[in-house]
C-alpha cells in the first residue's frame, strides 16, 4: 500500500518508524520524504502481514496516514502526449502505448515530480 504519513512537531524526532518496523515485520519504503523540526510528510509504500496493524500502531503514535491509489495525475486535456516525461522517469512509470498515447502506472510512481516539471503543457501534477 502506498500512503502519505504526515508527522506533526511533537513526534518528529521518535523513532516510530523503526518501532513499527522491528514490531510487525513490515516491509517500509520510503519513496518521497520532507521533514523538518516543524513536521513533515512522507509518501511511502507498506507491505507485509501484517501491514494493517502496523498502520493502526503509526495511528495511535499521531502519524496521519493517507492511503492513496494514485501519485500524479494526467489531465488528458491538456495532455498532447508529447512523451517529454517518458525518458525522465526514474522507475519507467511512464510510457508510451501502441497508439502512442502517454500512460501513467501508479503503481510503479515513486512521485519524484521529474514528469511534472518536463511537462510542456502542464498536464502532469503530484497528487498531495
Amino acid at each position: 500500500m502506498k500512503a502519505w504519513l504526515k508527522f506533526l512537531p511533537t513526534i518528529v524526532n521518535k523513532a516510530i518508524m523503526s518501532d513499527a518496523i522491528k514490531i510487525y515485520d513490515i516491509d517500509f519504503n520510503i519513496l518521497r520524504a520532507h521533514i523538518n523540526p516543524r513536521g513533515g510528510k512522507m509518501l511511502v509504500e507498506i507491505s507485509g502481514p501484517q501491514e494493517n496493524e502496523c498502520i493502526q500502531y503509526m495511528e495511535e503514535q499521531g502519524i496521519e496516514v493517507i492511503p492513496i491509489m494514485r501519485v500524479v495525475q494526467k489531465d488528458s486535456e491538456k495532455c498532447v502526449d508529447c512523451g517529454a516525461c517518458v525518458s525522465l522517469c526514474p522507475v519507467k512509470a511512464i510510457c508510451i502505448q501502441d497508439d502512442w498515447g502517454v500512460e501513467i502506472d501508479n503503481q510503479n510512481c515513486i512521485g519524484c515530480g521529474f514528469c511534472v516539471n518536463s511537462c510542456p503543457t502542464k498536464a502532469i501534477s503530484l497528487m498531495e
